[in-house]
């Protein structure tokens, strides 16, 4: 076999040069690969967030970009806002956001109705509404509310579902010994509160502080300390966008972790001081009343551990809004919680790097 022998000369004289040629080609080609892989992975993503203009939605969005945790993960974040929470679900379904966080219970609501939302993070582990009263009410129990009248909002809101669960357990008849405003408008139960329209007012921020400010109302018990915990405002996405976009919306988890251990690890005064004047303008707010919502919050420990949802805090709730008979049926966790974009890992916030 001639030809077998010149190759094998062949190859003896040049192979040397050919391995190396050969690791050469390998070694530029897995260069430019790892170059081009870098060069996506350093894309920066604009996201679309929506929310409603209480305070805890902007301050979360505007600390995690001043701090940076949302460069980190190569992020651009569009904030926005709706005037009403039920025009929140609408406008992500429509495309006009990316992201929307809502109370709980629309996104249940939506679910429950085949809409295609999923809920991937929690930002809050308690609702966030006061029992406000006249400034002349020295002390309270539950029972004081017996033959009392409070506005509140709608009946399938999460506040008001909370507040037919305290009733309940102090043992008080709703609508034979406790009268429920629930029809009132948003924009007047202020009004209507001033003019003394009912003994009590549930509210939140900003709305507490104005009261207390004018001197027509102060607290009298804080809702989320008397039910307990569960996720009560979700950030939420659309199917489709959770199944193209999974590492934005990883990202995006992963700046909201880092921001709820910072602001549960920081002082009123140092998360004021990093707020831009804009922030203030934009929200009609003072750093004296920001300061005091602050305290309020942390020490109502308002916001979550981190982003992951418990099913038995998702059940919990679940179970009072049957209880309310404001759903016909259980709406299931795996139906309406992706939670790959938050493990378990995230429930170990001893540190803030991931």
């Amino acid at each position: 076999m001639f030809w077998v022998e010149e190759v094998k000369i062949y190859f003896n004289k040049y192979g040397g040069l050919l391995l190396f040629l050969l690791i050469l080609a390998l070694g530029t080609g897995i260069y430019f690969l790892h170059g081009k892989h870098n060069k996506l992975a350093e894309k920066t993503e604009t996201v679309k967030v929506l929310g409603t203009q209480r305070p805890i939605y902007y301050l979360t969005l505007e600390i995690a970009g001043n701090l940076g945790f949302f460069q980190e993960q190569k992020l651009r974040v569009e904030a926005a806002a709706r005037a009403t929470e039920e025009a929140l679900i609408p406008a992500l379904l429509s495309g006009q956001a990316d992201i929307a966080l809502v109370d709980l219970e629309k996104a249940i609501y939506a679910r429950a109705e085949n809409k295609p939302v999923v809920i991937f993070a929690a930002l809050t582990a308690k609702n966030d509404s006061f029992l406000m009263g006249r400034p002349n009410n020295v002390s309270f129990s539950w029972l004081n509310l017996k033959g009392k009248a409070i506005i509140t909002d709608s009946p399938e809101s999460q506040e008001t579902v909370l507040l037919k669960s305290v009733l309940r357990k102090n043992n008080l008849v709703l609508y034979r010994e406790v009268t429920l405003f629930t029809n009132i408008p948003t924009s007047l139960r202020i009004g209507g509160f001033l003019a003394g329209t009912g003994d009590f007012m549930l509210a939140a921020e900003p709305v507490v502080s104005l009261l207390e400010n004018e001197g027509a109302g102060k607290i009298i018990a804080f809702l989320g300390q008397e039910e307990g915990n569960f996720p009560a405002q979700v950030f939420v996405t659309r199917i489709n966008f959770a199944q193209e976009h999974p590492q934005v919306l990883l990202r995006f988890t992963k700046a909201i972790y880092q921001t709820q251990f910072w602001l549960k690890s920081s002082s009123p005064a140092t998360i004021t001081s990093i707020l831009s004047p804009t922030f203030y303008q934009q929200q009609k707010i003072n750093r004296q009343d920001l300061s005091k919502i602050l305290k309020r919050y942390l020490g109502q420990n308002i916001w979550a551990d981190s982003p992951f949802i418990e099913p038995e805090q998702y059940d919990y709730f679940i179970h009072l809004l049957m209880e309310s008979k404001e759903i016909a049926r259980p709406v299931a966790y795996k139906k309406i919680i992706n939670s790959s974009f938050c493990p378990r890992g995230f429930k170990n916030h001893k540190t803030n790097k991931l």
